[in-house]
């Protein structure tokens, strides 16, 4: 009986607990049913984000764009000659290049896809050259004489705004196919930064009679004035139709017109501008928007109405350029605002650049003077005061240049840089250890739109390529300039320039000789260049070449020996 009433007990108990069992499995299969539909949605989620984005690529939409667009100008060309090294004809296009392709890669595409129309266009221009060359018989005469001009093509580009909404870019195509004379001609293209669309003008101006309207009342103002734009103009403009050249800025849609003289086109265009907040229902809201501080070159002649003091009203503003001797190439240009004028600035060009920066307008003007330098002037448009002794030796840099001579053809490429950021820009200067360089060094500009050097790091540009005759025990450094440790260079090696603090070191690298071209000026003397301008693009360690210089003597040493024994194919510009 004891084992019979035991047993019950222990059935009635497992009785007991097969309710909590089973509710605990329920539990258990709902909770991994609840984090398997949570794993379903979120994959789910990120397909629909991933597909999501891929469709935007396939667009060319980006959803977030950080910082500005840094757009460079990739320069082409070749020269051809006669047995006899007579020019027979010289060509050159640009191309665009974004220097952080990956932050706009819809804009980048788009790029991609203009630059092989380029390279069409360049093949056309190229084979008409060539075609002129041989049966013109004014191109032969040309070629042969002292005093006439070699026939060429050449389009060269200008930065007129690169932002978070638009690139929009200047072309000036110049043409001789006889060498009897230049003619000139003006075309622009215009991108969505976002999309990487090229923008027709509709796209920007929505109401193309209302704006032409505006410019109309523009030029009907400027009449009697030094700015003035001839009324008469604007129907011409208005005839080109899907032809019209135009161009956005940050405070208005720029239009223009090749002039002719005496049968000659003119090199500097006619232009006008309407201003945004001139009929703000005009134009296309996202291209009227801008950054807060800004930049806007001044193209030749051009001028541009801002307000100045904030009153409301704008007043023309322009680099005036004047010549006290007619037969001499050095000008006097000054800045006009506001019916004021600045003292002159002496130099043999010049280029100006409208700087906004916090709520104020200031010119930059690039000046070319003696002994092949550039300086660079800033100019309070509010004051038009300029200080004395204060510029700064500074260009925008143009970089990477590689020259080769094949038979009787030399091929040219190089990049330049522009300023279209009020934040700063890349400039130019000059190195002269080991050799005289062109180096570069990004610029910033303080709130008062001054600028200085960021650090004192500087990048070296040109293609200059020396070779060890010995030897050279030196420290290795990263590519930030951190050393490492001791090192020797072995004697033969092909040294590039890559950086310095333009006072006492170069942090070279070794490169192979295939990347080198050779020139022999007589004896034992040569010169090395680079001939793969890729080769800058490198991350390795550095050889750190400290110098010991006597400038009165004009000697340099590096370890105590002279940089002779050390050193073949330096070149000192005077």
């Amino acid at each position: 009986m004891k084992i019979r009433h035991k047993t019950a007990a222990i059935l009635l108990l497992l009785l007991c607990l097969v309710p909590t069992a089973c509710k605990r499995v329920e539990k258990e299969d709902t909770r991994a049913e609840t984090e398997e539909r949570g794993q379903s949605k979120k994959k789910d989620k990120e397909e629909q984000r991933g597909e999501k984005k891929k469709k935007a690529e396939e667009a060319g939409e980006e959803a977030v764009l950080r910082g500005l667009p840094h757009v460079l100008f990739e320069v082409e060309g070749e020269t051809h000659s006669d047995s006899d090294y007579h020019y027979l004809y010289q060509i050159e296009s640009t191309k665009l290049k974004l220097k952080e392709g990956q932050k706009f890669k819809a804009l980048d595409k788009a790029f991609a896809e203009y630059n092989k129309e380029v390279d069409e266009l360049y093949q056309k221009e190229r084979a008409e050259l060539e075609n002129s060359s041989n049966s013109s018989e004014e191109a032969k005469k040309n070629v042969l004489s002292s005093s006439g001009n070699t026939p060429e093509s050449k389009t060269n580009c200008e930065l007129i705004r690169a932002d978070k909404a638009i690139v929009s870019v200047l072309l000036l195509k110049s043409t001789d196919y006889t060498g009897s004379g230049m003619e000139y001609s003006r075309s622009a293209v215009n991108f969505d930064t976002r999309s990487g669309k090229r923008l027709s003008f509709s796209d920007v101006v929505k109401d193309t009679d209302k704006f032409f309207m505006l410019a109309e009342k523009r030029a009907r103002e400027s009449v009697g004035t030094d700015v003035e734009f001839p009324p008469e103009l604007l129907d011409k403009i208005k005839e080109k139709g899907s032809e019209l050249t135009w161009t956005v800025n940050q405070e208005g849609v720029s239009v223009y017109l090749d002039i002719f003289e005496y049968g000659k086109s003119r090199k500097e265009p006619a232009v006008l501008t309407v201003y945004f907040e001139e009929a703000r229902d005009v134009f296309e809201e996202r291209y009227r928007k801008t950054e807060e501080d800004y930049v806007i070159p001044l193209i030749g002649d051009m001028h541009l109405d801002l307000d100045i003091d904030g009153d409301g009203k704008r007043e023309a503003v322009y680099l005036k350029k004047k010549s006290e001797d007619a037969n001499s190439v050095y000008l006097d240009f000054s800045a006009v605002a506001n019916d004021r004028e600045s003292e002159p600035l002496e130099g043999f060009d010049g280029r100006a650049y409208i700087v906004k920066k916090s709520g104020k307008y200031y010119m930059y003007v690039f000046v070319s003077a003696e002994d092949d330098i550039t300086l660079l002037y800033r100019l309070d448009l509010s004051t038009m005061e300029k200080k004395e002794g204060e510029y700064w030796v500074t260009d925008l840099s143009t970089k990477y240049y590689t020259w080769r001579n094949e038979g009787n053809i030399e091929t040219h490429r190089y990049e330049e840089e522009n300023f279209s950021d009020a934040a700063g820009y890349c400039g130019s200067g000059r190195n002269d250890i080991l050799s005289t360089n062109s180096v570069e060094i990004d610029w910033v500009l303080d709130k008062e739109a001054y600028p200085r050097p960021d650090g004192n790091r500087y990048r070296v540009t040109s293609n200059h390529v020396l070779r060890t005759l010995k030897d050279i025990s030196v420290p290795e450094v990263d590519a930030k300039g951190n050393v490492l440790k001791e090192s020797v260079i072995p004697a033969n090696s092909y040294l590039l320039f890559l950086y310095s603090d333009n006072e006492s070191f170069v942090d070279m690298r070794i490169i192979e000789e295939k990347y080198v071209d050779k020139e022999n000026w007589g004896g034992d003397s040569s010169y090395f260049n680079l001939n793969d301008s890729n080769q800058f693009d490198y991350n390795g360690p550095l050889y750190r070449i400290r110098m010991e210089r006597d400038t009165e003597n004009w000697i340099t040493k590096v370890n105590g020996i002279e940089a002779e024994e050390l050193f073949e194919g330096m070149v000192y510009a005077g």
